[in-house]
């Protein structure tokens, strides 16, 4: 067993969000092999992602997908070239009293910290895509989401891709612009796999 799959192991068998109270049950998600040249940090699991098992399954995250297929990815691309990951890795539930996911607590993602950087440290990946507003402030300077997507920054060793939500929830990307700074985001993570010759 790798050191990689020694981890995940670990990931899926973790309590800690449910040991302090947080959410009722555990069933902590992670995808990906040694040797994937992408990974993608969005913010959670969702409610599809938890009652399947897999990562990136609801609306949000096949829309994610497209956007990985437009810029040069297949979908066979994912789990293998491309690693999913999480800032938690378990679905949060739901808001009170809503039908949209609420987003994880400053605790929730202090606990699951350790993971997402044991992954980030073992993937070695030369691209990261930051999913989201709560992804990308992260990992990466604050800055207003319109200063963020359509750029790339390198940091670390490593190419930093900023996107936005696809969350039906947001509605940033209902404005024109924003639709303008996705696909010029998408041109550029094409233009990096290009570059860096990623297997297609």
């Amino acid at each position: 067993m790798t050191e990689l799959a020694r981890l995940q192991e670990s990931i899926r068998a973790c309590t800690r969000c449910v040991d302090s109270g947080h959410i009722p049950g555990a069933r902590p998600l992670t995808l990906g092999r040694d040797g994937a040249s992408v990974l993608v940090i969005g913010q959670a699991p969702s409610r599809l992602d938890h009652e399947t098992g897999k990562f990136y399954e609801g609306p949000a995250g096949r829309r994610l997908k497209q956007w990985l297929q437009d810029a040069g990815f297949t979908e066979s691309d994912f789990g293998t070239t491309i690693y999913a990951a999480a800032l938690t890795k378990c679905f949060p539930g739901r808001r009170p009293g809503s039908s949209t996911d609420r987003a994880p607590s400053g605790t929730e993602l202090a606990q699951c910290r350790s993971w997402l950087d044991a992954e980030l440290a073992l993937v070695d990946p030369r691209i990261v895509v930051l999913f989201g507003s709560m992804a990308i402030q992260t990992f990466l300077p604050k800055a207003p989401l319109e200063d963020r997507v359509g750029t790339v920054v390198e940091q670390d060793g490593r190419w930093w891709v900023p996107l936005p939500h696809s969350s039906g929830a947001s509605l940033w990307l209902n404005k024109p612009e924003n639709q303008a700074r996705l696909r010029e985001a998408i041109d550029r993570l094409r233009e990096l796999r290009s570059h860096l010759d990623l297997n297609p």
